[in-house]
């Protein structure tokens, strides 16, 4: 399996120019934007970035079709069924949306049964990942204290804190960044 670490979503450069600073601490930056793309894989379930050559066991088989776990699915070089290659078009065909269909019959239903081996995620990140990651640094980077209030002699201010909505601060996507990368979402 061939694959260069997490993939940065956005540079300390994009987040800079979001948050419209004139110089930026470029360590503090990158961990929060990195953290922020974990927090994106997480959500979504999803690793993103592109891998070549992960096998995938599969099994027990449910019918025709079978669901790769990663997507999108890039390419699939070989699958195996009780250690005998299939081929593609005789045997198989699979889609770039996870799918692995069975030709002229199903797959085992014994556990472990077929092996895939199969290139999948974005090779260039989607810019909808660029876009989510920066807003959901930015508001880690601006408030890494989760701040909601501050008084101080008459003065007083307060922020947003509503729970599950992406609550400055935390690490946390919002509703409408979730609505974002659905079309990411296996």
């Amino acid at each position: 399996m061939t694959q260069e670490g997490p993939t940065m979503f956005a540079t300390a450069e994009d987040l800079r120019r979001f948050l419209r600073r004139t110089t930026i601490d470029t360590d503090a930056a990158n961990l929060v934007l990195n953290l922020a793309g974990q927090a994106i894989r997480a959500e979504l379930g999803q690793q993103l970035d592109h891998v070549t050559g992960d096998t995938y066991v599969c099994g027990p088989g449910e019918g025709r079709v079978l669901l790769l776990p990663e997507l999108p699915v890039t390419a699939v070089t070989s699958v195996a069924e009780y250690g005998q290659q299939l081929v593609e078009g005789d045997d198989y065909e699979w889609s770039h949306a996870g799918t692995l269909t069975r030709l002229g019959g199903a797959w085992p239903a014994a556990a472990r049964s077929v092996v895939v081996t199969y290139d999948h995620g974005h090779p260039e990140p989607p810019p909808v990942l660029r876009a989510v990651c920066v807003q959901v640094a930015a508001r880690v980077f601006v408030n890494p204290q989760a701040t909601t209030s501050l008084s101080i002699g008459d003065y007083a201010r307060s922020w947003s804190s509503t729970t599950g909505a992406g609550r400055t601060g935390h690490l946390e996507l919002t509703d409408y960044e979730r609505r974002l990368l659905r079309g990411l979402r296996p």
